[in-house]
């Protein structure tokens, strides 16, 4: 009887590790998605300075380096970065829907997780933080 209920304890805590480490990746995912969208941007403000559209500029495309023209670079560029936009908002649905799963898988198993529990309390107490006596030595 125990030895089942341990068992069940650690599949339980498995899928609990698993959507622990879906979210992380989509939150990952995101940040590195918001990285690219930044760089995106940074360029489209580059080019816009440009007057010419037949001025030669260089794209890297799948590790090789293109020779093209900011006319051609351009609206591939802002067409890129509406798609990534649209793309990180939707990963940030599926990250609030992760955190969702997440915590309702946690109150249904009853699952507290080290360190959340001290967080909590402190934010629900409404006792000021005890004043900072630091001292500085010279």
């Amino acid at each position: 009887m125990a030895d089942q209920k341990r068992k069940n304890q650690e599949v339980i805590l498995q899928q609990f590790n698993k959507l622990r480490q879906e979210q992380r990746m989509v939150a990952q995912k995101i940040s590195e998605l918001k990285l690219e969208e930044s760089e995106h941007k940074l360029v489209i403000d580059a080019l816009k300075d440009v007057n010419d559209p037949t001025r030669k500029c260089y794209q890297l495309v799948g590790g090789v380096l293109m020779e093209r023209t900011v006319g051609q670079v351009q609206p591939n560029l802002e067409n890129n970065a509406s798609k990534i936009n649209s793309l990180i908002s939707t990963m940030d649905k599926t990250l609030e829907t992760k955190a969702k799963e997440l915590v309702d898988f946690k109150e249904k198993h009853g699952i507290k997780v080290r360190g959340e529990d001290t967080m909590e309390d402190k934010s629900k107490s409404n006792s000021p933080a005890p004043a900072s006596t630091g001292v500085l030595v010279n």
